[in-house]
């Protein structure tokens, strides 16, 4: 199963798409900028799309509308500074299937992902990246 990132940030990009490759059962990621979504082919094969809404731009539903005519079948998460409580109907037409705030944590967006992908009791992988920083061993501490 194939997956595509959308971000504007290529580090955020970097770090999502390095986030679903991890994940068991996504296959290929293909990351590219919003910008891209209009030259996407329609009917690609990407059933998870991450779609990292960008702060300063006025393009977002405009775009967000051409990734569904691409990829009417696609389900998107879509990351955004903007918090609603639940994903408006509006945004449900257009393959909208989870909101998380691009501040979420690892191990939140590893769930919804999993869960994005019918996976049943979910939970946050093992070896998230912030055991990543953890010290190789623990110093002694003098008495």
């Amino acid at each position: 199963m194939t997956a595509l990132v959308i971000e504007d940030q290529p580090l955020v990009r970097l770090g999502m798409q390095g986030l679903l490759e991890r994940i068991p059962g996504v296959g290929a990621v293909r990351a590219l900028d919003p910008a891209g979504i209009l030259a996407l082919e329609p009917g690609l094969e990407a059933p998870i799309v991450v779609y990292g809404m960008s702060g300063d731009s006025s393009d977002n539903w405009y775009l967000l509308r051409q990734l569904h005519q691409a990829l009417p079948h696609a389900r998107i998460l879509l990351l955004s500074d903007n918090m609603w409580l639940r994903v408006p109907a509006s945004l449900e037409t257009c393959g909208v299937i989870e909101h998380l705030p691009k501040s979420a944590s690892i191990e939140r967006m590893e769930a919804v992902v999993l869960q994005m992908l019918g996976c049943d009791g979910f939970l946050p992988m093992r070896g998230s990246l912030r055991d990543a920083w953890q010290p190789a061993y623990h110093p002694r501490v003098a008495s």
